[in-house]
């Protein structure tokens, strides 16, 4: 799914970065020394997801069942280093996005997907604050944080104003 969520009336946005996921595997996997993957490869594997009803689960089935894939969910965590752990113990497969993951348990493989997928980043504030040297200097150090993860230049966004 590739859809904005909406934004309320009254908040100005501006975009960070784009998140590029991975897929999270056992190190043993047989996918797992790839260089990519392509989500339709893990038809046969149990997949670890956020709970039902949040929309990276919504995402997970929505995406999968596009491709002709119907998911086995097998365990559900609200957390990505719960979700992790699941999988260093063997118990499936997950998405996972770069800016999530914290600390990575032993036995876990990330393989990129070939497909282009990626999560907007976006800052948010009251539109009312817009000229709050706070808000300013606020999203300009989300900024700088944001070009050093993703190592480059983020321009004004055309929602901000």
């Amino acid at each position: 799914v590739s859809r904005r969520q909406p934004v309320p009336d009254g908040l100005t946005t501006a975009h960070l970065l784009d998140d590029a996921p991975d897929v999270a595997m056992p190190v043993d996997h047989p996918l797992a020394g790839r260089r990519e993957v392509e989500l339709e490869e893990f038809a046969d594997d149990e997949w670890v997801s956020w709970p039902e009803g949040e929309f990276c689960y919504e995402w997970l089935m929505f995406t999968l069942r596009s491709k002709g894939v119907e998911p086995r969910i097998t365990h559900l965590a609200g957390e990505y280093h719960t979700q992790l752990a699941l999988i260093s113990a063997g118990f499936g497969v997950c998405v996972a996005p770069r800016l999530g993951r914290g600390i990575v348990p032993e036995g876990v493989a990330f393989v990129p997907v070939r497909q282009l997928m990626r999560r907007h980043v976006y800052a948010a504030w009251r539109t009312d604050a817009d000229r709050r040297p706070s808000i300013r200097a606020a999203v300009d150090a989300l900024r700088t944080v944001a070009e050093r993860v993703d190592g480059r230049p983020v321009p004004p966004s055309a929602d901000e104003g």
